[in-house]
């Protein structure tokens, strides 16, 4: 019964050591409070976590410093990474084919926030 509660103990303190940096910080160089940006990157700081590092790394100069955003899509440095003092400009809006909900009548052309 003492080897079962060390090794739920031992188990516990491993899985607990896994989740303690994601919780802490989960995107080192941004702020808890806002994580999308503004952040900061400098030389010998961790590399910005793209979600695939091997196939969307992020594409800059590593020998200076650098601010950064965090986007759903449409970065300039990495498909979700978009660098610069501002965050990226907002979608156009969609135009599209807009009909009557319900009935699909009196469709027409309209662009739409």
């Amino acid at each position: 019964m003492a080897g079962f509660a060390t090794a739920v103990l031992l188990w516990g303190g491993v899985a607990g050591a896994a989740a303690g940096p994601a919780a802490a910080g989960a995107f080192p160089g941004c702020p808890d409070a806002s994580p999308e940006g503004p952040c900061h990157w400098c030389p010998g700081d961790p590399v910005v976590q793209t979600g695939n590092l091997r196939v969307d790394p992020v594409r800059w100069d590593e020998n200076v410093c650098h601010t950064y955003w965090r986007v759903g899509g449409g970065g300039n440095v990495a498909r979700t990474i978009w660098e610069g003092e501002a965050p990226p400009p907002p979608p156009p809006p969609l135009t599209g084919l807009y009909c009557d909900p319900g009935t699909f009548t009196n469709c027409r052309i309209e662009t739409r926030p």
